[in-house]
């Protein structure tokens, strides 16, 4: 029998007169006229080739047929209703979903931690895992889906991606608490070097995709300086052992100065120049846009990050 030909409306009849065993009281459940019900019995009968219920002193009752069938047909019409018609929910308290965030090094250290605490307090139960991918290979990750989201700053992805803003993160300058630059910063509050200054220390540069080493660079041209002796490294986080033991100065983000800081042996300068800062977004493909656990998820972290400047509107790019 092909499938194409079956009337799959006919399985709500079945698993009704199953159930109550009386024409009357399942034409009244499926709001069916009982003449139009016992058409569509005599179509089931046609179509199994059996009876399927007869008429006894005790009322109608199933074959032996039908009976076989009560099991499978309800387990059919609860599928469709559980599984294909109702609407999706996600229960974080209870879920074991498991969701990969695309992160820098630099979100890494200093996002996961708090982005691990949030998730955790509302679903302790859900698995998280970290993946610090080149952003030319974020667009496909996000489709596929082997990871939910990417948070950071990533002005290249693509306008099908859609985005949320989240805040902004200004840059700083970093020196050894001992450097002659230091002393400018007294009593908590900070004074900004000169930019020859700034242009003759010796720099350790990290140049990544937000462009800011190419903004400095460029500033400092307009203004007829350069920087003389600049160290170039790949990341972040390598850095601070070499700031700490030597005179070298490094421009990076605030939230990641903060971090290196709080241990004393570090210390954060304002820049003498305007660098532009970079924003904080959390990305995603439209294939997961209406997801409920992927909501839920986005909804966590905007309420740890978003500092409320249009962190909540929704834009595709």
């Amino acid at each position: 029998m092909d499938i194409r030909t079956v009337d799959l409306n006919l399985l709500p009849v079945l698993d009704a007169l199953l159930r109550h065993c009386s024409v009357t009281v399942a034409a009244r459940e499926l709001d069916m006229s009982q003449s139009a019900f016992s058409s569509a019995l005599g179509r089931l009968r046609a179509l199994l080739g059996d009876q399927l219920f007869v008429r006894t002193g005790r009322g109608m009752l199933p074959t032996a047929r039908a009976a076989q069938l009560a099991g499978p047909v309800a387990a059919i019409l609860d599928q469709v209703r559980d599984g294909v018609l109702a609407a999706g929910g996600f229960a974080p308290a209870q879920s074991h979903r498991r969701f990969a965030l695309c992160l820098s090094d630099v979100g890494g250290y200093v996002l996961w931690p708090r982005i691990v605490r949030a998730v955790r307090a509302q679903a302790p139960q859900v698995g998280l895992q970290l993946r610090v991918l080149p952003e030319a290979g974020l667009p496909a990750a996000l489709e596929n889906g082997e990871a939910d989201l990417a948070v950071g700053a990533y002005p290249g992805l693509p306008a099908s991606l859609f985005q949320r803003r989240l805040h902004d993160r200004d840059y700083v300058c970093v020196v050894r608490t001992g450097h002659p630059l230091a002393a400018s910063k007294r009593n908590g509050s900070s004074r900004t070097m000169t930019l020859r200054q700034f242009a003759s220390a010796s720099h350790v540069a990290v140049r990544l995709a937000s462009g800011i080493q190419d903004r400095i660079d460029q500033q400092l041209a307009a203004r007829g300086l350069r920087r003389e002796r600049v160290l170039e490294m790949p990341s972040y986080l390598m850095l601070p052992p070499l700031l700490e033991s030597g005179d070298e100065l490094a421009v990076m983000p605030g939230q990641l100065a903060d971090a290196f800081c709080r241990h004393g042996r570090l210390v954060a300068l304002r820049p003498p120049l305007a660098l532009p800062a970079s924003t904080i977004r959390m990305h995603w493909h439209r294939r997961f846009h209406e997801d409920v656990a992927n909501v839920w998820l986005r909804g966590v972290i905007a309420a740890e990050f978003g500092d409320g400047g249009g962190a909540g509107a929704l834009q595709n790019r």
